[in-house]
């Protein structure tokens, strides 16, 4: 079964799929210059790789790193960075090499690239890029290159070439795309598409924050809990801080992150439940945050933070506890159930059942005003 599996690759046993993790930042790098390459002329959001660059470009300055995009002639896209249109623009032919164009390129490279650390290419590999490729390898430009795959490579190409690495996007596939253009494994890594939800859902700053703050995308388990501080036991609180200790315990990285509205007012109340999940439940600050400790100068965010906040983190989280005793129609409900979170409604109370379909969520007996249930403990 293993031998079909490498045949419907493509791939020889003798050359498996080189598996190879992607490296820890650490906190202070240098910051890089950085000449982000292609031939586009246009880039609009409708287009897949156009909009992938423009996320790169965020993520690279977001790091602190400078940025300057190199496009078509003539080009005036807007991407957030300094544009260079002095890509020549010609008609391009499948594997045919522009002689005439190679060699403007080359002196383009040779002359913008002087004081750049690292140039990195979006898809040269396609059959009508051929000339740029060309140029690229014979331009003897004495920096990194890192060429990046935006889609498959179908046939051998030559692409090897002095101080270069090579983006792949999956692992299924990697093995067949270095042999096709005509590399060794290791000088191939793979990186998906990225997507950051700060990007695609356009998120305020806040939810930014709060999503750094609380180093969102590593996490297994994230709650987004919008409470009055006034009424976090009626609330359940204590339950969902429980329910996380546990599910730490179990060796999930976890996140409960209270939007507290009224956070001046109970001060000492905020610090007694922090108390609580430090000391009883081994939940850190990493684990479990009230917002209103997040505020500053900044962030004023001591008595509430925005409904859009709350829905953008809903929507990176993926389960939404609700132990509250007494409810009539809880906005917070529907919008975790619009948000796709797995719900754990409250049994005891009945009127949480008109907003949920029964079998698509988790009942557990809380206790409420309703009806209540005695436990001898509440693991």
């Amino acid at each position: 079964s293993i031998d079909k599996c490498v045949s419907s690759l493509n791939i020889r046993p003798e050359q498996p799929v080189p598996v190879v993790k992607p490296q820890k930042l650490t906190e202070k790098k240098k910051p890089l210059r950085i000449a982000i390459i292609t031939h586009f002329n246009r880039c609009p959001d409708s287009y897949s790789p156009g909009r992938a660059v423009k996320n790169q470009i965020k993520l690279l300055q977001k790091f602190g790193h400078e940025v300057v995009f190199f496009t078509q002639e003539g080009s005036t896209l807007e991407v957030g960075c300094e544009l260079r249109p002095v890509v020549p623009k010609f008609k391009r032919e499948k594997n045919v090499v522009n002689q005439e164009a190679k060699l403007k390129f080359i002196d383009v490279l040779r002359e913008q690239l002087v004081d750049f650390d690292l140039a990195l290419t979006h898809d040269f590999y396609i059959d009508d890029c051929i000339t740029y490729r060309e140029a690229v390898k014979e331009c003897g430009v004495p920096i990194k290159w890192l060429h990046w795959a935006r889609s498959g490579v179908g046939h051998p190409i030559d692409f090897d070439m002095p101080n270069a690495n090579y983006v792949y996007m999956n692992y299924s596939d990697v093995g067949r795309f270095a042999r096709n253009i005509g590399v060794s494994s290791d000088r191939v890594r793979v990186i998906f598409n990225e997507k950051d939800p700060s990007i695609m859902f356009g998120w305020d700053p806040i939810t930014t924050m709060i999503n750094d703050k609380m180093k969102l995308w590593k996490k297994d388990i994230v709650q987004t809990y919008p409470i009055c501080t006034t009424r976090m036991d009626a609330k359940g609180l204590n339950s969902i801080i429980a329910t996380f200790g546990q599910l730490k315990k179990q060796g999930k990285k976890v996140a409960l992150v209270v939007c507290n509205s009224n956070g001046r007012r109970r001060l000492s109340e905020i610090e007694a439940k922090i108390k609580i999940a430090r000391d009883e439940h081994d939940l850190t600050e990493e684990d479990f945050v009230f917002t209103s400790t997040l505020a500053n100068d900044e962030y004023k965010i001591e008595s509430e933070v925005p409904n859009r906040v709350v829905a953008q983190l809903l929507q990176v989280s993926n389960l939404f506890i609700f132990p509250t005793i007494a409810e009539v129609c809880s906005n917070v409900l529907l919008e975790a159930s619009m948000s796709k979170n797995l719900i754990v409604i409250n049994e005891d109370l009945p009127s949480l059942m008109d907003f949920c379909d029964p079998n698509s969520v988790l009942k557990y007996p809380f206790t409420s005003l309703k009806s209540i249930h005695y436990h001898g403990k509440d693991e």
